[in-house]
């Protein structure tokens, strides 16, 4: 789970640097304006919702461990719902990207960038994580074991 984390943070900077050093493009479909409030509502919306929506996945995961009792299948089934969150975040700075590219310009669109690297730096796995997750999927098996 550390190389997707490490993977997709790896992109925030090549964005923020993509934001200023790639030529703005223009709009023909919508005003600058509207594609950046449109990229801003989406990338709240992204950033708003990618916590419930893990929780929900993530309470589904534990109840099903509470069947099979498998770890490995545990961690695998995490690492899934985490992989969901990163790419939703990393929409948030595409989001970013593509109002610096195409909408007011990268002084607001680098913000957007930045605020997706700060969330997925607030993802990143620790031990600590990975054994909460797995004391409160034994909680839900009943097993006194580890």
């Amino acid at each position: 789970m550390r190389a997707t984390a490490a993977a997709a943070l790896a992109a925030i900077p090549v964005a923020v640097a993509a934001a200023f050093l790639v030529p703005h493009r223009g709009a023909a479909l919508a005003s600058p304006m509207t594609i950046t409030v449109a990229a801003a509502i989406a990338s709240l919306w992204l950033a708003f919702t990618a916590e419930r929506d893990a929780r929900g996945r993530l309470e589904g995961i534990r109840r099903a461990f509470a069947v099979h009792g498998d770890e490995r299948r545990l961690l695998r089934d995490h690492w899934l719902v985490y992989l969901v969150v990163v790419l939703r975040l990393e929409a948030l700075a595409v989001c970013g990207l593509v109002v610096a590219l195409w909408g007011v310009g990268p002084s607001i669109g680098v913000w957007l960038v930045l605020l997706g690297g700060l969330l997925l730096a607030l993802t990143w796995p620790t031990a600590r994580k990975a054994q909460l997750l797995l004391g409160r999927a034994r909680a839900l098996r009943g097993d006194d074991a580890s």
